[in-house]
């Protein structure tokens, strides 16, 4: 059986996010969680927020938390939000602020 949690419209890039889905991706749940523990990355505090949120869903499903692996853990691109920067003579630069939405997936 399955169990997945989403998070949407995370204040980080897809891009950054990308490498620390990586370090889990295929591992058992505990040896992830302890991964992202020692992981000193912005996105890796999200991350472990999402999976911990699909072990509880997993534990509501009636399922055994114990044997879970990550069977999938992906990232899309969300909204961005457009910020101006002002500049010299006036002026101004858009700055884009992206966001992201993390889906995972655990399997017993």
């Amino acid at each position: 059986m399955e169990a997945s949690a989403t998070l949407r419209n995370i204040r980080i890039s897809a891009k950054k996010m990308g490498p620390v889905l990586k370090l889990v991706r295929g591992r058992s749940l505990n040896q992830a969680l302890a991964q992202l523990r020692f992981t000193p990355r912005k996105g890796a505090k999200i991350l472990q927020k999402v999976m911990e949120s699909a072990r509880a869903n997993a534990f509501e499903k009636q399922i055994d938390v114990d044997n879970l692996k990550v069977k999938t853990v992906f990232v899309n691109k969300g909204p961005t939000m457009f910020r101006i920067m002002t500049r010299q003579r006036g002026m101004a630069h858009r700055i884009q602020k992206r966001m992201s939405h993390v889906t995972v997936v655990l399997e017993d």
